[in-house]
């Protein structure tokens, strides 16, 4: 259910910052129910499960063999006999059919179902075929190239997969092998990213003017969206006040979430905090004390979650995946996943008493067994190209001015949203 706002201060500029762990905590508070849908499954890649998956079968579901061979009583062979006459062929997909003569072997390919009464497999290469059968080496082993039934999966109460998971490739072939066809997945949200500024003209356009720059940054956010299937909307607003309340009422209306970039930071022409207000969402924060991405906005409606990202590109990155990620991934019911933490490849000294999501790229350790994350140098968060030879950030707490090498650290890559 839609959280009470009348629970939201209504101020339009704090005071003071919040917190970086209190903000990431109170957006992650927001609950929305976007619904459900059952899809075919070769469409369901990368959506969030909403139901538990149960195995119909053990698996695997017969005792399998694993190597084209011959079948054999292995009691035969310990009583001494080494050559065997063949049976009969028996293929992959051949109803099994039980021994019927001990001293008699059974060709089988991989894949087939072992019969009742054979107990291990010998390789062809192990074997020297005979007029009518097939000479045994010494040292056979007694239950071998046989993957047993229910050895990877017993039969269970307890679901394989569970409600809330990120269906992989991997769970996709679980999934087949199960009989699931069709899938309940979460919905995923109508999204629109948003650039504003009179500065910013269109990727294509042709010999932009020395005080314009392309619009970069959106493309950037909505490349990581749309890696997790959800669909975006591009959109812009040069920075006229009415045009922007009229734009942003729209895009709120169409739309479970509006991405800003830009356009929320103290400049006489940022007017979105001001445009928030008067279009009463409610806001949650705004000014986080961290870098970079300090003048972060976050606010909602009843049926819309509003995010005012920095226009500075490194900024809007970090931010994006900062609060927007998670907040999508508990929204669809994703379970959270396990935090990844690697060292600090090289010491760094940061002196503002501020949350530090630093840019690293990453190296592997001098002992060849771990990642290290290494600072990667750049001009500051408007430098976009120092993105190039970016892996993800390393999360830096507040409190300390000077950060030691091989201390970890929570790590975010820029590849992926969640």
């Amino acid at each position: 259910m839609p959280l009470n706002l009348r629970n939201f201060p209504t101020t339009s500029h704090p005071v003071n910052m919040i917190d970086q762990s209190k903000a990431r905590r109170l957006t992650l508070e927001q609950q929305f129910d976007w619904g459900k849908e059952k899809l075919p499954l070769e469409k369901c890649l990368g959506r969030a499960l909403r139901e538990d998956i149960m195995a119909d079968r053990p698996q695997p579901p017969f005792n399998r063999v694993t190597m084209d061979g011959i079948a054999i009583d292995y009691s035969r062979y310990a009583q001494g006999q080494r050559f065997f006459s063949i049976s009969g062929l028996h293929a992959a997909g051949d109803a099994p059919k039980a021994l019927k003569d001990s001293a008699k072997c059974l060709e089988i390919m991989t894949g087939a179902a072992l019969p009742n009464g054979y107990t291990t497999v010998i390789r062809y290469e192990d074997l020297t075929a005979r007029e009518g059968g097939f000479q045994l080496p010494e040292d056979v082993k007694d239950n071998k190239n046989i993957h047993v039934a229910g050895s990877d999966l017993p039969m269970s109460e307890q679901p394989v997969i569970r409600s809330g998971t990120k269906i992989t490739p991997g769970a996709i072939g679980a999934l087949a092998t199960f009989g699931y066809d069709r899938l309940k997945v979460s919905k995923l949200p109508r999204v629109a990213v948003v650039s504003t500024g009179n500065e910013l003209v269109a990727v294509s356009k042709k010999n932009p003017a020395e005080h314009q720059i392309r619009r970069s940054n959106i493309y950037q956010l909505a490349t990581l969206l749309a890696k997790e299937k959800i669909e975006v909307s591009l959109h812009h607003f040069e920075d006229d006040q009415k045009t922007l309340e009229r734009g942003i009422q729209e895009l709120i209306r169409q739309h479970h979430i509006v991405i800003f970039s830009g356009g929320v930071s103290k400049g006489k022409l940022d007017f979105l905090p001001e445009v928030f207000e008067k279009l009463g969402i409610r806001k949650l924060f705004h000014g986080v004390a961290q870098r970079p991405g300090k003048p972060l906005w976050v606010g909602r409606t009843d049926g819309c979650m509003v995010f005012g990202l920095p226009g500075n590109p490194i900024s809007s990155l970090a931010c994006l995946l900062l609060y927007v990620g998670p907040f999508i991934r508990k929204n669809l019911g994703l379970q959270s996943p396990e935090t990844r933490k690697i060292s600090l490849g090289k010491s760094h000294r940061f002196v503002p008493d501020l949350d530090l999501a630093l840019a690293v790229s990453l190296e592997v350790d001098g002992f060849g067994s771990d990642d290290a994350a290494m600072p990667v140098e750049s001009q500051g968060s408007g430098d976009a190209l120092s993105l190039l030879r970016t892996d993800g950030f390393l999360l830096l707490p507040r409190g300390k001015k000077r950060y030691e090498a091989g201390r970890r650290y929570e790590y975010l890559p820029i590849d992926r949203l969640f």
